[in-house]
This record gives C-alpha cells, structure tokens and sequence, in this order.
C-alpha cells in the first residue's frame, strides 16, 4: 500500500514538474519575438528534396466532439519513430473518446498520462523544424529525452525554447481556429489516418 502511494505521489509530482517547466518555457517564448517567417517555409524547407511530387505525405485528422476536424500533416522524414508510434496507437483506436487534459494559452496536449507501452527514443536532435504555431510534437518527461509514449501537443504560437527539446512529427494545416478553441476536458471523438 506504502509503494502504491510512492509511486502514485511520484508520477503526481513528475506531471506538476512537466507542467512547471512548461509553462516557464512558454512564458519566455511569449516574451521573444517570432520569426519574420512562417513555418511553412520551415516545414516545407525541412521536407524539401526529401519527398518528391508524386510522394503525398500522410495526414491524421483528429475530429472533436464539439468543434470540427483538425487536420495533421504528418512527417515521417523528420521523425520515423514518432510517426510509427502515433499512426499505430491512432489505427488501434487508442485516442478515440480520450480529452485534452492540458489546454495552456500557448500548446493544448493529449494522450494517456500513464502507460506501459515502452518509452520511445527522441529524434529532436536531427531536425530541421522548429515550435512554431500548428506544429505537433511528442510530449516527454522534462528530465529524459527517450521519455515520449502517447501524449502529444498542439503549439498554439511560437516556441522558440522548445525547438531540439521535443520531437515534432507534424503540422496543423487545417483547422487552427479549432485547436484554439480547445478547452480543457474537450474530448477526441475519433483520430484517423489518411494516407
């Protein structure tokens, strides 16, 4: 009963750790100013040469119950791994009925908060994009980069602190203005895959 409680207060304390150092991060984001451009250039110089024309990057279209579809365009020359784990849990059904259970002014996040898949290896280090507004990353703990499982985030504006510190696999390229209506406890009704 002592080691159920221990490990209960140490996953507790592990979340209000992630969620602090967030929200720091945030905050001095907010104070820095953005880039001159957007990060369509980024994400499209990131792919570029990497995917030819005829190649049609994958999408994940996560519906809300409330809101409308949130179209994802997917990255898997930027992040393999990430790409692989996110499009088996989304084919399983893993995120359907799930809710935003983080919704800050600047990232909203989803996902299971524990889980016993394995943990999986970061690939911030080798990419070519950046936190900007839409982008979508694995969420991990704050003191481990091989840390990320099922949760992922939204960045609602840009993040420049954030850029090499989490995985992105993704970029919003349709409904924005729905991630920005997000509210905390607002549920996933379905996530799919369209390739």
């Amino acid at each position: 009963m002592v080691r159920a409680r221990s490990a209960a207060s140490m996953t507790l304390r592990r979340v209000f750790l992630y969620g602090t150092i967030l929200s720091l991060t945030a905050l001095i984001s907010i104070l820095t100013p953005g880039p001159a451009h957007p990060q369509t250039d980024t994400a499209t110089a990131a792919t570029e040469g990497e995917n030819d024309a005829a190649t049609t990057l994958p999408h994940m279209v996560i519906t809300t119950e409330k809101y409308g579809d949130i179209v994802i365009e997917l990255y898997p020359d930027q992040a393999p791994k990430a790409v692989e784990r996110i499009t088996s849990l989304v084919e399983s059904g893993f995120y359907n009925g799930l809710w935003f259970h983080r919704v800050e002014p600047y990232v909203i996040q989803t996902g299971a908060v524990e889980s016993d898949l394995p943990k999986l290896e970061g690939e911030m280090f080798s990419q070519k994009l950046t936190h900007e507004e839409g982008m979508v990353g694995m969420a991990r703990l704050p003191d481990d980069y091989d840390s990320a499982k099922t949760q992922f985030y939204i960045c609602k504006k840009h993040l420049p602190l954030m850029n090499s510190e989490y995985t992105l696999f993704g970029k919003v390229i349709e409904g924005m203005d729905i991630v920005k209506k997000i509210k905390k406890g607002d549920k996933i009704k379905t996530i799919t895959i369209v390739r």
